[in-house]
């Protein structure tokens, strides 16, 4: 019985992580409006070897919100120098392979097709949004 339970778990562990890998393949450089991704809401960076990555909802953080933009800044408030900038695309995700240093800590804007801009008001340290944002913190939206 327990040999059969090992397995099952290492079979399903193999399946994971080929999966993983194999997504890398495909998905690298950075996210476009004209695209589709998968899992919105998930850690993108859990499978993706991506240096920032994360999803965008609207107002009733119940849908994407395709065309957002992700602005990071080595100030708050969209201060600073730009150290990137990426489109949301068709799923509500942006991603990106770029060279991002977080040593410092940067600061992170949305703005939605209202013109209207989000500030996170604390320095982060990891691209990994959807690490905390829709599950110890609340979702990244705008309008």
């Amino acid at each position: 019985m327990i040999r059969k339970l090992f397995a099952v778990l290492v079979f399903g562990m193999a399946i994971v992580l080929f999966a993983c890998e194999e997504e890398d393949d495909e998905v690298d450089g950075q996210s476009t409006l004209t695209e589709t991704s998968h899992n919105t809401g998930k850690n993108c960076m859990g499978c993706h070897n991506f240096t920032a990555a994360g999803s965008v909802y609207d107002k009733s953080m119940s849908a994407a919100f395709p065309g957002a933009v992700v602005k990071l800044t080595s100030q708050a408030n969209g201060a600073g120098s730009v150290l990137g900038t990426f489109t949301v695309n068709k799923s509500g995700s942006f991603y990106t392979s770029s060279s991002i240093n977080y040593a410092s800590g940067i600061y992170v804007s949305v703005t939605g097709s209202s013109g209207k801009v989000k500030h996170m008001s604390t320095p982060i340290t990891t691209g990994a949004c959807n690490l905390c944002h829709g599950s110890s913190a609340s979702k990244v939206w705008v309008e």
